[in-house]
C-alpha cells in the first residue's frame, strides 16, 4: 500500500498529460480557415476568462515541468548566424553592376511516390505539415497524417545576390513547406560554413512558404501518444524523442538546399535589377480584426545581361498557402507552383515567392468568377496562372541602383505558451532553446529578424515567423477597439528604416517561431484564439519591434 499514493500521482498525472497533449493537438495547428475576431469581452466574461486562463495555463506549466529535458542555460552566437555587414554604404561602389544566380530542385526523394499513379509508397513514419485535425477529433492522437499521394511537386528555390562592392554575396532560400525551425536552418547553415567562406558569402537566409499539403519539417503532426508516454523517457536517457520530423527526410532535405545554394551562387551572372509593384485588392483577404493587409504585392525582376540567360521574379506577397485545406493529406506545392508553372512557361523566366506578413491573411481561392465550377486543384491552376499573368503584367518598374545593406540580429522570446512549453519539453518541436530557472515558463528561444537595403529606394525587414501586417504597417485596434481594452503604442517597423525607404516584409524568414501577435489584442489562452495559442509569448511582437529598431538605430 505504500506506493499506491505514487502509483495514483503517476496515473493522474498521465491522464492530465495526456489531456493536454490531446487538447493542445486538437487547436494547436487548427487551419487558417476558422474566422476568429478579436473583441473586447463583457467584465463577466472577463472574469471567467481570467479565472479559466489562471487554471489552465497553470495545470498544463504544472504538467510541464515534470517532463525531463535537456537545454542549455546560455546560448553564444556560434558560425551559424550570419550578421551580415559591417559596413553600410549610400551609393554604389565604382563600377558596381548587380549579379544574380538561381537554382531550384525537388525536395521530394525518389521513389517516395509512385511514378505513374502518384500513390505514396514511403514508410509510415513520414508525415504531412499544416493542421492535424480532421473529421475525428481523435485523429491527431489515434490516427497518422501519412502522405496519400502526390499532386505536383514541393520545391526549394534559391536566388544569390551581390551588389559588385566586394562585401559579399547574400542568399535567400524558398521553402515548399509548412514550417522549419532555427534548430534546422542552423544546421543548414553550418553545412555551408566552408563553401560561404571560399565565395564570401556574408548572409544565408532561408524562408518558408507555409504550404499545409508539404512533408512536416516542423513535429506537430508526428504520434502524439508516442510523444506524450515515451519522450519523457528517451529524453531521460539521451535518445532521440518522437517528432513529426522524419531524419531520412530532414537528411535529405538538407543535402538538397545545400546543393541548391551552392549552384545558385556558381551560376551568378551580371544584370539589371527592377523593382516594381501591383494592388492585392481581390488577391487576398484579411479575417483578424482590425484587418489590416498590405495594399501591394512587389515584383523583383533580375534581367542577366546575357542573351540567352533567362530573368528571375520574385515575388513578395503575404497570403496563406491552404489550397488544399489545412488537413490534406496530398502531397502539393500550393499555388506558388502553379504561377511558377506559368511563369516558367509563358514568360520564360525564373520564379520565386518570398510571403510577407500573413498571419491572418488569406488567398481569395475563388474570386474568378466566371461561372465555371473548380474543384480544388483547378482553383489552384487558375489562382496561380492568373496571379503569374497578373504580375507580368506590371509597369511600373523603376530601376534598383546596384547597392545593397544587410544586417541581422538575434533576440529571444519567452516561452509563455504552456502548449508550447510542453511540445519543446517532449521534443515533439525543436527550437533554438534555452532554459533559466526550475518551473513554469522557463524557457526562451532564440530567434532573428533583419534589416536589408536595396539601392536608395527599398527596404526590406525579416519577420522570423508569421507576421501581422500591422507590426510593420500600423493600424492597431485602439483601447475601445482592442480586446484586453489597452492601447498598444508602438513604431511600425515602416517608420524605423532609414531615409524614408518604401517597406517590404520578408516573413516567416530564418525561423517559423509562430505567431506575432499585438499584444493590446492577445486574448486569454481559455479563449482558444487560433493566433494566441500558436503564438509562443504575448512578448513576442514586442520583442520583435526592440530588435529590429536596435539594427536599424544600429546603422543611421
Amino acid at each position: 500500500m505504500k506506493h499506491s499514493g505514487k502509483r495514483n500521482f503517476t496515473r493522474i498525472l498521465a491522464l492530465f498529460l495526456c489531456s493536454a497533449l490531446i487538447f493542445g493537438g486538437l487547436f494547436i495547428a487548427v487551419s487558417a480557415e476558422d474566422e476568429i475576431e478579436s473583441r473586447q469581452p463583457s467584465k463577466s466574461e472577463q472574469t471567467l476568462y481570467n479565472i479559466g486562463d489562471k487554471l489552465v495555463v497553470g495545470l498544463l506549466r504544472c504538467i510541464s515541468a515534470f517532463i525531463p529535458m535537456k537545454f542549455p542555460a546560455k546560448y553564444e552566437t556560434g558560425p551559424d548566424f550570419y550578421p551580415g555587414m559591417d559596413e553600410f554604404i549610400d551609393e554604389p561602389a565604382d563600377g558596381a553592376k548587380w549579379s544574380l544566380g538561381y537554382a531550384r530542385a525537388s525536395v521530394i526523394p525518389e521513389g517516395m511516390f509512385d511514378p505513374d499513379t502518384k500513390l505514396y509508397l514511403g514508410s509510415n513514419d513520414v508525415y504531412v505539415g499544416g493542421s492535424p485535425k480532421g473529421e475525428d477529433p481523435l485523429r491527431p492522437v489515434i490516427d497518422r497524417k501519412i502522405p496519400t499521394r502526390l499532386i505536383d511537386d514541393t520545391c526549394v528555390r534559391v536566388t544569390a545576390i551581390d551588389d559588385g562592392s566586394g562585401r559579399g554575396t547574400v542568399i535567400f532560400a524558398s521553402l515548399d513547406t509548412y514550417a522549419i525551425t532555427s534548430y534546422d536552418i542552423r544546421i543548414i547553415r553550418a553545412r555551408l560554413k566552408e563553401f560561404a567562406e571560399e565565395n564570401n558569402i556574408v548572409s544565408i537566409n532561408i524562408g518558408m512558404l507555409h504550404q499545409h499539403s508539404a512533408i512536416d519539417t516542423f513535429g506537430y503532426n508526428g504520434p502524439l501518444l508516442n510523444s506524450l508516454f515515451l519522450n519523457p523517457v528517451i529524453n531521460l536517457f539521451g535518445g532521440k524523442p518522437f517528432t513529426g520530423k522524419n531524419p531520412e527526410f530532414m537528411e535529405y532535405l538538407f543535402e538538397v538546399v545545400t546543393d541548391t545554394v551552392e549552384e545558385a551562387v556558381l551560376g551568378m551572372e551580371p544584370g539589371e535589377l527592377y523593382y516594381g509593384s501591383a494592388s492585392t485588392e481581390g488577391w487576398m483577404y484579411d479575417r483578424r480584426a482590425p484587418y489590416i493587409t498590405d495594399s501591394e504585392m512587389h515584383r523583383l525582376r533580375f534581367v542577366p545581361d546575357g542573351a540567352g540567360s533567362r530573368e528571375t521574379w520574385l515575388l513578395n506577397i503575404g497570403v496563406h498557402n491552404v489550397g488544399l485545406d489545412g488537413d490534406s493529406q496530398r502531397i502539393s506545392g500550393d499555388a506558388p507552383y502553379y504561377t511558377e508553372e506559368r511563369v516558367n512557361g509563358e514568360y520564360g523566366a525564373n520564379f520565386q515567392m518570398i510571403l510577407s506578413g500573413q498571419l491572418g491573411v488569406h488567398k481569395s481561392y475563388h474570386y474568378i468568377d466566371d461561372g465555371t465550377q473548380r474543384d480544388q486543384i483547378e482553383t489552384l491552376t487558375a489562382y496561380g496562372y492568373a496571379l503569374a499573368d497578373y504580375i507580368a503584367d506590371i509597369d511600373n518598374e523603376e530601376s534598383v541602383d546596384p547597392y545593397l545593406n544587410i544586417k541581422s540580429g538575434e533576440y529571444s522570446v519567452p516561452v509563455d505558451n504552456p502548449l508550447h512549453l510542453l511540445l519543446l519539453r517532449t521534443g515533439t518541436t525543436q527550437f533554438t532553446t534555452v532554459k533559466h530557472g526550475f518551473f513554469g515558463p522557463d524557457l526562451d528561444i532564440i530567434t532573428e529578424t533583419g534589416y536589408m537595403e536595396l539601392g536608395d529606394s527599398l527596404a526590406i525587414g525579416f519577420g522570423p515567423g508569421e507576421i501581422d501586417p500591422i507590426i510593420y504597417l500600423g493600424g492597431a485596434s485602439t483601447a475601445a477597439e482592442s480586446y484586453t481594452g489597452e492601447d498598444f503604442i508602438f513604431t511600425p517597423m515602416k517608420d524605423m528604416v532609414r531615409n524614408g525607404r518604401k517597406f517590404l516584409m520578408f516573413g516567416l524568414m530564418n525561423d517559423r517561431s509562430l505567431y506575432y501577435v499585438m499584444p493590446n489584442d492577445f486574448q486569454h489562452f481559455i479563449k482558444f484564439g487560433n493566433e494566441e495559442l500558436n503564438a509562443m509569448s504575448v512578448e513576442a511582437t514586442p520583442n520583435l519591434l526592440d530588435a529590429f529598431k536596435g539594427l536599424t538605430d544600429s546603422v543611421k
